[in-house]
């Protein structure tokens, strides 16, 4: 019996395998299905079609009405073709101002993020972009890329098709404003890129990159940065955010990386907004429910201890330097670019202008 239905007593011991690890019952099948009878349709196409020279967005948010304005906008002027909110129970207008664009879908489930937050990932990407290009970005995270200026995101993603590229590193570049945080009247109406357009790098660590298969030894991964410099929190600054959803690659590797992947000649940049007014709300209610269980509940403390002390800290320090715009970037060493990707952005800049 044995030899002649193998496949049969393979299911068998996986079933016992199962039987004597509860836990992974439950991680693996249980909540996975617990999310998606959970997940209802809210707003905006329910299937989004689109080539592998285009891009969508996709977006875990929660209460985030202070940021969405700025990110449906910046997203949609830079070209991509369709934005995804999973909604967390938010309480306030984040709803309610995504509502008002033609290329946004809103989900919404009330599955609690610390037990669900990678689940809630898995979720979005194999839905909407399986053999497709994504961003995996944060609601208070806006992505650019060296040259973006000059050449469209369709051109990127061709250069990137070109070269059987899988994944992008991008790094994370903290802004702020040079008010204190007491100070700060965030309103739902601003420009995040207008108000907070100083950042610090003086205090970034780097090394190689360890995932996926590198093109440019270049290509690093950042630690520190200003939070470690005021809350002594060495937060990991890079993500593999843009990815092409293939069969090999592994997704949400510690949380951020991939496995599997093909990793890009070059870097880009996820300009990140925490430290609005509501960053003090924000680190206070992240400590009180655990909300990051999974992925930075130890920092949110670190940040807590600081804020209980100073609650009027100013993050704009002596070191701290004003963003021209994203080739700025590559001049002072934050992001690298290899000459095949120069070359590549040269030539179709000059397409594209004519």
């Amino acid at each position: 019996m044995n030899e002649q239905h193998p496949w049969f007593w393979r299911k068998i011991r996986a079933v016992i395998s199962l039987c004597r690890n509860p836990s992974r019952v439950m991680e693996h099948y249980i909540r996975p299905l617990i999310l998606k009878t959970s997940i209802r349709h809210i707003y905006g196409s329910k299937k989004i079609d689109y080539a592998i020279d285009e891009l969508i967005v996709l977006c875990v948010v929660r209460n985030g009405q202070l940021y969405i304005k700025s990110f449906i906008e910046h997203y949609l002027s830079l070209g991509v073709k369709h934005i995804v909110f999973l909604d967390n129970n938010s309480t306030d207008d984040t709803i309610a101002i995504a509502r008002n664009y033609d290329q946004v879908t809103i989900l919404q489930t009330k599955c609690p993020y610390r037990k669900y937050e990678d689940l809630m990932k898995f979720y979005l990407v194999n839905r909407f972009s399986k053999n497709k290009w994504n961003i995996f970005s944060d609601i208070d995270e806006l992505f650019d890329y060296p040259c973006s200026n000059v050449i469209s995101i369709s051109s990127l993603l061709t250069h990137l098709n070109n070269n059987c590229y899988t994944a992008v590193v991008t790094q994370m570049l903290d802004l702020f404003s040079d008010q204190s945080l007491a100070s700060l009247k965030s309103k739902k109406e601003d420009s995040l890129q207008d108000i907070y357009t100083y950042y610090d790098i003086s205090n970034i660590n780097k090394e190689r990159y360890p995932y996926g298969t590198a093109s440019n030894k270049d290509v690093n991964w950042h630690w520190g940065g200003i939070r470690k410099t005021l809350f002594g929190s060495n937060n990991c600054l890079t993500k593999a955010a843009l990815v092409f959803v293939d069969q090999k690659i592994s997704l949400f590797a510690n949380c951020h990386q991939v496995h599997n992947a093909n990793i890009a000649d070059f870097t880009c940049v996820l300009l990140h907004y925490p430290f609005l007014s509501s960053f003090y709300d924000k680190v206070k209610d992240a400590v009180k429910t655990d909300r990051y269980a999974m992925s930075a509940s130890h920092e949110y403390e670190m940040y807590w201890k600081r804020l209980e002390e100073d609650p009027a800290l100013n993050i704009k320090q002596e070191t701290a330097c004003q963003l021209e715009d994203v080739n700025s970037l590559v001049k002072k060493n934050f992001l690298v670019v290899s000459e095949d990707y120069m070359q590549w952005a040269k030539k179709h800049s000059k397409n594209e202008s004519e």
